[in-house]
């Protein structure tokens, strides 16, 4: 799954982390200079996980897509002295839901859809929390090596059948008793 309309989607409609959203392709490679000033997201490509093959003709299989939305924000004291930090996660978090959720971000796929959250750091200036989603997707004959090598066969023109009679008790005697060439038309 291409995360970049999932970044694009998420400049586009959290006014919150005002354009601080960024892809990382693994979180915890990120030094500390390449974080953005808070409140920040970045998104960072999850587990994929495959389902049975269905088909026994052609090639039919679901594959479950996942990312994460990694969100930091300040966890610093409001007027009252109290961390109010949790109450911003639980409002970016119903942004990301209506900026997510049941949205298809790709033309074969599936809504995107939550599968859960957790607390990945908090201490006195900032936490961080992780928001995970998923997309189904089915994987076809298209998708395959093969569909590609059958595009690449020639038409199919002509049918040649040869006839062995069957010796009775004795099966094929690997004569070709009869020959004929079907030629099929344009």
């Amino acid at each position: 799954m291409k995360l970049t309309p999932v970044i694009a989607a998420l400049r586009a409609r959290c006014p919150v982390f005002e354009n601080r959203v960024a892809g990382a392709a693994q979180f915890k490679d990120l030094p500390e200079v390449g974080k953005m000033k808070l409140p920040a997201a970045y998104v960072v490509p999850g587990d994929d996980s495959p389902g049975e093959q269905k088909s026994q003709t052609d090639y039919w299989q679901t594959l479950t897509e996942g990312f994460s939305v990694i969100v930091f924000v300040s966890n610093g004291r409001d007027e009252r002295g109290q961390f109010a930090s949790y109450d911003v996660v639980h409002d970016v978090r119903q942004m990301l839901f209506k900026a997510l959720l049941g949205w298809n971000p790709e033309e074969r796929g599936n809504p995107i859809t939550y599968s859960g959250g957790s607390l990945l750091d908090v201490n006195r200036h900032e936490l961080s929390y992780q928001f995970d989603f998923v997309v189904e997707n089915e994987l076809g004959e298209d998708d395959t090596r093969q569909q590609g090598e059958l595009n690449d066969l020639d038409d199919f023109k002509t049918l040649s059948i040869d006839v062995d009679f069957i010796n009775p008790g004795n099966g094929p005697d690997d004569v070709i008793e009869h020959h004929t060439e079907i030629t099929l038309p344009d």
